[in-house]
């Protein structure tokens, strides 16, 4: 696992805050670190640390955890910040409160993107090993029964499309709304490997456990959000397959979403999105030229009317 080779640790670990959208606000680990500065107020007590680093100021927080009879093993507890801005000063402020009193057993510098790919990785990891619900009740169905060859060759004919006439996916890619990974698949079979969001943790943990979404690519987020993990203009493009369902009554939401896709794509980046229906490509095609993105919409109906209907193609127009 990235994290332990980061941090050279061969105990078990332990990230306090329950996934990775929750690094953000690290509002649970605000409260653990201010627990035990209370308690070091009243109790001498002695703990085994690490300190991390981005080179400048404490980003981590690392503390042992010996074994007892209600959890018979050794392991670390870790504390971040690598990802939030609003609470940044208050866990340093805490963590080097500790730290002070706790001479570190090492200190280790991280670069906050080694951190991030890390905590991308553990979380997918933690949700595939179930461990994000108390009481997981969905099974794992059958690949056969989740990824279906007709969603997966239309996909196909409508890139090779776009291909035949010099449009093309490259770079690094960012899909929106990939649930369970069907049109990754194809993604993956012409050489993309994006960075996967999905809001729903179910059909990312079906993703993760048939081998289709990568654990070291893949987040549980919301798409309203993608600056706030992202920084701007990272991304050479922003894709989205069979989006929606989009009505009038929530396409704020998916202005949102594409506002914040286009925070994050760089200038000329490519902007592709389907969707089944005509009144949906009609909001979403609205929503991009709102925010000032070039393109046209394609016709792509068949006679099945089902898949990828129609298409946004754009691009990021620098300002």
């Amino acid at each position: 696992m990235i994290l332990d080779d980061l941090l050279g640790i061969e105990e078990e670990i332990y990230l306090v805050e329950p996934g990775f959208y929750s690094q953000k606000t690290i509002m649970t680990t605000i409260s653990y670190l201010k627990d035990i500065r209370d308690v070091m107020k009243e109790n001498d007590i002695n703990l085994r640390t690490i300190r991390i680093t981005d080179g400048t100021k404490t980003t981590g927080l690392a503390i042992f955890n010996e074994r007892t009879e209600q959890v018979p093993i050794d392991f670390w507890s870790i504390f971040l910040s690598s990802i939030t801005n609003q609470s940044a000063d208050e866990f340093e402020s805490l963590a080097n409160l500790i730290l002070d009193k706790n001479q570190p057993d090492r200190v280790i510098e991280v670069a906050n993107d080694s951190m991030n790919d890390a905590l991308i990785e553990y979380y997918s990891l933690l949700l595939v090993n179930r461990e994000t619900c108390d009481e997981c009740t969905t099974p794992l169905e059958s690949y056969g029964s989740t990824y279906t060859n007709a969603r997966i060759n239309r996909l196909s004919d409508l890139l090779e499309k776009l291909a035949q006439k010099g449009i093309s996916i490259d770079g690094d890619v960012l899909e929106i709304c990939c649930g369970n990974g069907m049109s990754t698949i194809v993604l993956h079979e012409r050489g993309i490997y994006p960075t996967t969001i999905e809001y729903e943790k179910c059909t990312v943990c079906q993703g993760l456990m048939h081998g289709v979404l990568d654990p070291k690519k893949s987040i549980v987020m919301d798409a309203t959000a993608l600056s706030s993990f992202f920084k701007p203009e990272r991304f050479d493009g922003v894709v989205g397959f069979m989006l929606g369902t989009i009505y009038e009554f929530n396409k704020d939401m998916w202005a949102r979403m594409m506002f914040e896709s286009a925070k994050v794509a760089k200038d000329g980046a490519l902007m592709l999105f389907t969707v089944n229906g005509k009144s949906e490509m009609d909001i979403l095609e609205s929503a991009l030229r709102m925010i000032g993105i070039e393109g046209e919409v394609m016709d792509n109906t068949d006679e099945f009317g089902i898949y990828d209907q129609w298409a946004f193609i754009g691009r990021k127009v620098k300002k």
